[in-house]
């Protein structure tokens, strides 16, 4: 039933809460005779809800009957003592009472829609108010209140109900929450009032007689279907997702990565495997869910989403997202056993490949199936056996066709995804989508879009720039940025509908504290005191460091693991959303942490993990020992070993309760093997005792056992203290090398020494490295020399170091919490700080005191200081005398007199400053950058101010970037050019006037200023990674270094120490030191050899130019020193992928193709030219080869024309065409490929044509095949050793093979493939005559002895860090040395050089970098073990 369309309010109210919105907009609905018989509510001035089964109920009519159109219902205000304008004022129970007629009816439905009326009042009531509908999809653990009228209490209870979920009818559940009454008869079309949103978000409707407890209503969307006139006066749910991940359904409101979400929807249909790989927070899994999902679904593709951390195996999880594809529905034990069914189905031999694919197409008539396994990170958490069997189902070769497969990883897990044999192939580059943080552009759009498609919403005018501005563009800034979206929306729904203000904005805390000041909130509500042990222990129980990733990440637990204290907790907390509960598919209740920002976003938590952090890593790896154990069938060989129960026992007295059950047994069972052990040694030595004739020799049996046991204690000790190093890494770089070092010398075990050798290649060439902080580093200062740094992080705790530098590092945390600015002076004496609230103080630099630090003077506090939260060096500044500390608060520059220990001054700020300072040269003028943007354009100024007056003048103006120089005398100045590079120029500051010559930056760059020495002669730009030391007084590159990767954000102030300048820059878990004395060169790492011993170096330099020989020790000055340099011939002979300089057996010549015809033959020692060959022109590049065979002749081979030389005249000494070998062989029909080699015997070289299975050794002299050697078809490439015994045959897919000729038998291999593809380079070598075989590839130096499998010396360089790209991420190899004791290393990004396999060479220069630092009392107690009390840095 219909009439007129109904109007909105004439405004949107005032909105108040609770029992007080409640009270005014409640009525109860009465039959003929007076008694109530259910609820309604006002939506409208006029216009009330209510149930069509209660107008049924007050008309006498049957259920279901539309009411007639002139029937009228007597309605109350119970709750509301004031009378109506036309109302009975004296109703039988003294409350205004009047009549309504029905203005709509629609009843209820099988479906169960409908069961709604919409009654208008004969008046309005004075002192009435409409509540606000809120139209919210999740409102599970949501509190609520409601208020009806059954039975015997006509006026009226309250009923606390706790909400849940929608069932299959549309309808929510609701839950009593605690006592007092429960719905009944009499609460029909009452409001539900949810207390978390601040608005109803729907109506009562039924109730359940029996228990549970349970009553249902119809949710506000169910409202809107049955009265789409109802829409206007509702609220809209919020577009944004807080901190969950966008899903399928909410593809519509995924905005900012249209491009992104194309393209990766491009590769999954081209390749069986993609990966969307970033850092935590970048968007991975509402890009794969909301992006990629729906546009492959519109293409055809059934879909299931896969989280490897629910069910008990990877199997069953997978198994049981399939079953709801299959046939959804089906729940108790039939749907148990059909996942028991579908998981064995799985882990056949056939897999996917099996009925289950089938089954998928036939059910829904798609073609392709898609399987979205999202936070791949958790399958590397499980267990080994876990992750093989995963690997096996969806990353085999024999995954159908049909299938495509998309995960989503956390960058810093892919190097251990890239590190397993089954999973590697599914992440190589090609299958890897890098996703970034989200540019300007993106973020608006993530900002705007849902705002504007909802009608009547809009932002304050500049409102989104300032939340643009907030969020910076730091890959962790998305989630932040989505939770105080969602804030801010719920908040303008309480105080300002339709406008999103700065108010708002401000109050809920912005961007940056927006989720911090929620999380506390929450605490604070719903934590007493006496659950905080339980919180703690629950929330250690959701957090874990992964062995494979230092970085601190969320984790699903069970509800078994927890404990009831922490499980009550948990849902007190999952109703405030910081908490997600749910069951996985065996139905077990699980919780997770809802976001890992949580883990960096809220202070306390941050604290715990700080805290805890060596417990978690110690938990972390019982559960990866645990597990090995169960999947090594309980073996007592896999128990814990006698150090490991030393290390578990404080563990064990402080903490066994966050221990599982399981765990404690492990360690039980540990415990009681090695008692019965010890009770047979005991037994034994009892025995022995009796026979005293064999004491002796007992005795020495009894030694060496002893002997034993030492050695595997020592091995277990250097295992664990490998794996600690490891897991510190990232989180404290310089306890990991002081670990590492421990490591090593514990026991020089191949872990060990792998762990040591990844840490010099990453440290070795930092000038100094300091680490320790309590948290994340977020800003520093260094004195001019570098010896004193004072530094925080971003939990404001600060650590000053002094001989930073120079000399052995010693370091102090400072007491002080909440610190934002952290100061140190010039020379070093003073250090300064600003805390959050605005207490400052100072305190004396002591470097060779007992306590570096100190006694603290403290300064009085100042209101309104004014943080620079997304550029940590701005907003402050001290003298360069250490006297003086200014600050900006409000609209005004502050400075503090330290040696008075008073407020020196203030003066007003300039116009559109910027935020950064510095003190002028005379400590009487302040200079401020300021910025203004005008006419399309944007300028940065320099304005002096003098403190005594506050008068300003303009020093410099319309610039791109300004930096003052460190005596305060000079500003470097960059301007931007559209048509040209970046140009830099010194000014005077005291002129203004300019300095030097301009210096153009190379390759049209812009302005990257990354520090300025003290007079602003030396400037350094940076390029990325590659740091430039530029001298502007001539206008010329000086200076070129590569920085550490991570460190994005340096000191403004170039340290001087020694006559050498230093960048100092910080990552967030280090600061580093770098030298920037060496002069830089072309030198090309894929165009280097080594000499026989590996002292020197063979360069092609200058992009082909020169050749030169260097020594590969560096000087006193950071350089290598030039031996010998000559020109090439132009033009210059380079051609890519196929040129290589070619060293004879000694090494004391080289050949260098330096044109198409020619080869010049040089001595190593001076470069001194020896011969000058021409040969005929090869057909292509890579037709031309160039070798010395065993007795140092020169070998050529153009096209099929083999040629021998003398390297000292020239002159030819054969010349044979292989063309009849390769016309003669089983290719002979089809394109063929061949590759001539050295052979151990004279004048002779084999041949290979790929395809062929026979390779010919042939004399050269004579053109006669001397010797077949089978092989296999696929056989790409031959080596022989010195001997001629043996063979080493590199296969197609490059999968190495070692074979012993007489007789013919396979001693090695077939290794695992050793390059991704042929084009990343390796070296293979036997190292002598006695079956010694090294392989360079795959990040890792192999010795291999003929007849065994494993390698009997191993050097793993790890993974690259990736800084920039997500590729490769290893290291490939160019030259080894004759003793395989030196190599030439290079990463992803073209970075490497020389590196002597030598472990005492890598300690010393660790010890350099770090300072020679030793363990402090609380590092060594935090160690898995016990370590000897010898310094690591002797």
């Amino acid at each position: 039933m219909t009439r007129n369309e109904p109007a909105a309010p004439s405004s949107l109210p005032a909105v108040p809460t609770g029992t007080n919105a409640l009270e005014t907009a409640v009525i109860q609905v009465r039959d003929r005779r007076g008694r109530p018989v259910g609820a309604g509510f006002l939506v409208g001035d006029e216009l009330a809800l209510t149930c069509a089964h209660v107008v049924n109920a007050a008309l006498g009519t049957p259920p279901g009957s539309e009411p007639a159109s002139d029937a009228l219902i007597d309605v109350t205000f119970p709750l509301l003592h004031a009378p109506a304008e036309g109302a009975q004022a004296d109703g039988p129970d003294g409350v205004p009472q009047l009549r309504a007629r029905v203005e709509r009816w629609v009843p209820p439905q099988p479906s169960g829609a409908g069961d709604v009326a919409v009654l208008r009042l004969s008046s309005a009531v004075l002192g009435s108010r409409p509540l606000l509908l809120a139209e919210e999809p999740d409102v599970w653990q949501h509190p609520a209140r409601v208020f009806g009228f059954p039975d015997g209490r006509p006026g009226g209870v309250w009923h606390s109900a706790v909400l849940r979920a929608r069932q299959a009818n549309g309808w929510v559940q609701a839950d009593l929450a605690g006592g007092g009454y429960r719905v009944s008869r009499g609460f029909s079309g009452s409001p539900v009032w949810d207390e978390q949103l601040g608005a109803v978000v729907g109506m009562m409707a039924l109730a359940e007689e029996g228990e549970p407890p349970a009553s249902y209503l119809i949710p506000t969307a169910g409202l809107l279907d049955a009265w789409p006139g109802l829409r206007r006066l509702a609220l809209p749910p919020s577009p944004f997702r807080s901190l969950e991940p966008f899903g399928e359904s909410d593809a519509a409101l995924f905005h900012g990565r249209r491009a992104e979400s194309e393209a990766v929807a491009r590769m999954v249909t081209a390749e069986r495997w993609t990966a969307i790989v970033g850092p935590s927070g970048s968007g991975k899994s509402s890009l794969a869910q909301a992006g990629v999902v729906p546009r492959l679904r519109s293409q055809g593709c059934s879909v299931v989403v896969l989280r490897p951390s629910s069910g008990s195996s990877p199997a069953a999880g997978l198994a049981a997202e399939l079953r709801e594809l299959l046939e959804p529905g089906p729940s108790g034990t039939d749907a148990i056993d059909q996942l028991l069914k579908l998981t064995e189905v799985l882990r056949g031999e056939r897999g996917l490949a099996d009925v289950v694919l089938a089954q998928v197409m036939k059910s829904r008539g798609n073609e392709r199936l898609l399987v979205v396994v999202d936070q791949f990170e958790e399958l590397l958490a499980r267990g080994p056996d876990d992750v093989d069997e995963l690997a096996r189902i969806l990353f085999g070769a024999d995954l159908p066709d049909a299938v495509r497969v998309l995960t989503t990883l956390r960058a810093d897990f892919l190097g251990a995804a890239l590190a397993h044999p089954g999973l590697g192939p599914a992440f190589d580059g090609r299958r890897v989508y890098a996703l970034g943080p989200m540019l300007g552009a993106q973020l608006r759009e993530v900002v705007t879009l849902p705002v504007d498609a909802v009608p009547g919403v809009q932002y304050e005018p500049r409102l989104v720039e300032r939340i643009l501005d907030d969020t910076g563009a730091g890959p962790g800034a998305l989630p932040l940025l989505g939770f105080a979206l969602d804030r801010l929306w719920k908040e303008q729904q309480r105080q300002t509908p339709g406008r999103l203000t700065y108010e708002a904005y401000d109050k809920i805390g912005g961007v940056a504290g927006a989720l911090h000041d929620h999380l506390a909130g929450v605490w604070a509500a719903r934590i007493p005191e006496s659950d905080e042990d339980a919180a703690r222990r629950l929330f250690s129980q959701l957090v874990r460091v992964p062995v494979e990733s230092a970085t601190v990440t969320r984790r699903v637990a069970v509800r078994t693991e927890l404990g009831e204290d922490a499980w009550r907790v948990a849902g007190r907390l999952a109703a405030d959303r910081l908490l997600v509960v749910g069951r996985d598919p065996e139905g077990t209740d699980t919780v997770e942490l809802i976001h890992e920002a949580l883990i960096t976003g809220w202070d306390k938590l941050a604290t715990w993990v700080t805290e805890d952090r060596t417990f978690l890593v110690w938990r972390e790896t019982l559960r990866q020992d645990r597990r090995r154990w169960e999947e090594g069938e309980r073996s007592d060989d896999l128990l814990p070993t006698t150090a490991a129960l030393t290390a578990a026992e404080p563990w064990l007295d402080e903490r066994a309760n966050e221990l599982t059950a399981a765990e404690r047994e492990y360690l039980e069972r540990g415990r009681l093997h090695h008692r019965t052990r010890a009770r047979r040694r005991r037994a034994l030595r009892s025995g022995l005792a009796v026979l005293v004739v064999l004491a002796v020799l007992f005795g020495s049996l009894f030694a060496y056992a002893r002997e034993q046991s030492r050695e595997r204690e020592a091995l277990a000790n250097s295992r664990a203290l490998t794996q600690f190093s490891q897991d510190q890494a990232d989180f404290d770089p310089v306890l990991s090398v002081k670990v590492a070092l421990a490591a090593y010398q514990a026991s020089p075990t191949q872990e060990a020494r792998s762990q040591l050798l990844r840490q010099y290649l990453e440290y070795a060439y930092s000038t100094r490295v300091l680490s320790g902080l309590l948290g994340t580093v977020e800003q520093f200062q260094t004195s001019r020399d570098g010896n004193v740094v004072f530094a925080r992080s971003t939990l404001g705790r600060a650590t000053l170091f002094v001989h930073a530098l120079h000399g052995t590092v010693r370091s102090e945390q400072f007491g002080v919490k909440q610190v934002v600015y952290a100061m140190v002076s010039a020379d070093g004496s003073r250090a300064a700080y600003v805390t959050h609230g605005g207490e400052a103080g100072w305190f004396e630099v002591h470097p060779d005191a007992h306590s570096v630090i100190g006694p603290v003077h403290h300064l009085p506090g100042v209101k309104n200081l004014m943080e620079y939260t997304f550029e940590t060096r701005s907003g402050f500044a001290m003298s360069a005398d250490g006297r003086l500390v200014v600050v900006r608060t409000g609209k005004d520059l502050m400075w503090w007199d330290l040696d008075r220990g008073t407020v020196g001054g203030k003066v007003r700020m300039p116009a559109d400053m910027e935020g950064t300072l510095w003190f002028g040269s005379d400590n009487r003028t302040l200079l401020a950058q300021t910025y203004r943007y005008r006419q399309g354009h944007g300028g940065n100024s320099l304005v002096a101010l003098d403190m005594a007056t506050g008068k300003s003048r303009t020093v410099v103006s319309d610039a791109d970037e300004l930096t003052v120089s460190g005596d305060r005398s000079a500003v470097v100045v960059c301007r931007n050019s559209l048509d040209s590079a970046a140009s830099y120029r010194l000014w005077r500051i005291s002129g203004p006037a300019p300095q030097g010559r301009v210096y153009h930056a190379p390759d049209y760059g812009s302005c990257h200023t990354e520090g300025v020495d003290g007079t602003g002669r030396h400037v350094v730009i940076g390029d990325d990674s590659n740091m430039m030391l530029v001298d502007l007084v001539r206008g010329k590159l000086t200076g070129e270094a590569t920085q550490l990767d991570g460190v994005d954000t340096t000191a403004r102030d170039l340290v001087s120490s020694g006559g050498k300048l230093y960048l100092a820059g910080h990552s967030d878990s280090l600061i580093n030191y770098l030298d920037l004395s060496s002069v830089p060169d072309s030198t090309v790492v894929n165009q280097q050899r080594l000499t026989e011993d590996g002292s020197r170096s063979i360069n092609v330099a200058g992009g082909g130019a020169r050749l030169q020989i260097r020594r590969m020790e560096s000087s006193g000055d950071g350089k290598s020193p030039l031996i010998a340099d000559i020109p090439r011939p132009r033009p210059y002979w380079l051609p890519e992928g196929n040129y290589h300089i070619v060293l004879n057996r000694k090494r004391d010549l080289l050949a260098d193709w330096d044109s198409e015809k020619t080869v010049s033959v040089r001595e190593v020692a001076t470069l001194r030219r020896t011969a000058h060959i021409t040969v005929p022109k090869p057909p292509s590049a890579s037709d031309f080869q160039c070798f010395f065979d065993r007795h140092g002749r020169l070998v050529t081979v153009s096209g099929t024309v083999a040629q021998q030389w003398d390297p000292r005249t020239g002159r030819q000494l054969a010349r044979f065409d292989i063309k009849p070998i390769v016309d003669g062989s089983t290719r002979a029909s089809r394109p063929t490929t061949w590759r001539v080699g050295d052979y151990p015997a004279d004048n002779q070289v084999s041949v290979l044509v790929y395809g062929d299975p026979t390779v010919h050794v042939v004399d050269l002299t004579t053109g006669r095949t001397t010797a077949t050697v089978k092989v296999s078809t696929d056989t790409t490439g031959v080596q022989f050793d010195p001997s001629g015994r043996y063979v080493g045959i590199l296969r197609s897919g490059t999968i190495l093979e070692l074979w012993r000729r007489d007789p013919w038998h396979r001693e090695l291999g077939p290794l695992r493939s050793i390059a991704e593809d042929d084009r990343k380079p390796f070296v293979t070598s036997f190292l002598d005559g006695k079956g010694h075989f090294v392989l360079a590839a795959n990040s890792s130096v192999r010795v291999y002895e003929i007849g065994t499998r494993a390698p009997v010396e191993s050097y793993d360089f790890g993974r690259v860090p990736s800084s920039s790209v997500l590729g490769a991420g290893g290291y490939v190899f160019r030259d080894l040395t004759p003793d395989g004791k030196t190599v030439i290393f290079q990463n992803s990004d073209n970075r490497g050089g020389s590196l002597r396999l030598d472990p005492a060479r890598w300690q010393r220069g660790l010890c350099e970098a770090i300072g020679d630092q030793g363990f402090t009392a609380d590092e060594r107690a935090g160690l898995p073990v016990r370590i000897p009390s010898q310094p690591v840095c002797p």
